[in-house]
């Protein structure tokens, strides 16, 4: 189990002393809420302007407050190329670059083999892998040389599981769309990565899979007692290994998928 403790808690002072995207600009998909605003609030600490892209303005307006003054948040839905076309027409006219993209914007569309319709499976299809290609190939002469884009890839795209059919292959999709696009900016200077969260403390259970408070609840100690490190990831968690990827120090690093997963993608606990 995780450190709880004072001891096993960050130590802002430490935080603050690093600075690796100072003068740098950063975009979030999906920045205003959940995983995406925690790894915003993290790359405006290390110094980044942030630009943040999402569907509900309201909900920007208040991200945009947590995240901090310079904040850029673009109203947009990923989802359709109208909406591409929007985000990166606001984006261009207010920056002349982006050091680093982290596209975190997805739909889950929880349904079982039987129950899938044609309209889930395209608009789970049409966020995660239609609306992050074309999000890229949009920003891609923004993108500076020595840039990053990261993608999110949940542990869905990995493991076999029911009510997961177009979530799970379109985050299957996400992940070999990563190898492809690495290839295809290498000679500009660009590297493109995945991280694979697992399961981890935050809403998006209950909000995009549409279960019930209990039911949310119900599936995610299952999630826990089924993970190696029986626990949650925490947001900030995710967020190191989105600020790493996107970092000079992942330099090296390019095509490459990092589980954030408690070691569920990887191994089966063994028994006690």
């Amino acid at each position: 189990m995780k450190d709880t403790t004072d001891a096993g808690l960050r130590d802002p002072t430490v935080e603050n002393r690093r600075q690796r995207f100072l003068g740098k600009t950063c975009l979030v998909t999906g920045g205003s809420r959940g995983l995406g605003l925690t790894a915003a609030q993290a790359f405006a600490r290390e110094g980044a302007r942030v630009i943040i892209i999402a569907r509900d303005p309201g909900r920007l307006k208040t991200a945009s407050d947590l995240i901090g003054d310079g904040t850029i948040a673009v109203t947009a839905d990923l989802s359709s190329s109208a909406g591409i076309k929007v985000a990166v027409t606001e984006v261009a006219a207010r920056v002349d670059h982006v050091d680093a993209a982290f596209l975190n914007a997805g739909q889950a569309g929880v349904k079982r083999l039987d129950d899938m319709d044609e309209a889930t499976w395209d608009m789970v299809f049409d966020t995660n892998v239609k609306g992050s290609f074309f999000l890229v190939q949009g920003l891609r002469p923004l993108l500076a040389p020595g840039g990053a884009v990261v993608f999110c890839g949940p542990a869905a795209g990995r493991r076999d599981g029911t009510g997961t059919v177009a979530h799970g292959t379109s985050k299957a999709a996400l992940e070999h769309l990563t190898r492809i696009l690495a290839a295809e900016v290498i000679g500009e200077g660009i590297r493109v990565n995945i991280v694979i969260p697992g399961g981890m403390n935050t809403d998006i259970t209950a909000r995009t899979a549409g279960l019930p408070s209990d039911g949310a609840e119900a599936f995610r100690e299952r999630v826990r007692l089924s993970t190696p490190m029986l626990g949650e990831g925490e947001p900030d968690e995710l967020a190191d290994a989105v600020l790493f990827l996107a970092s000079s120090e992942a330099g090296y690093i390019t095509g490459a998928a990092l589980p954030v997963d408690g070691g569920a993608s990887g191994f089966t606990r063994p028994p006690t």
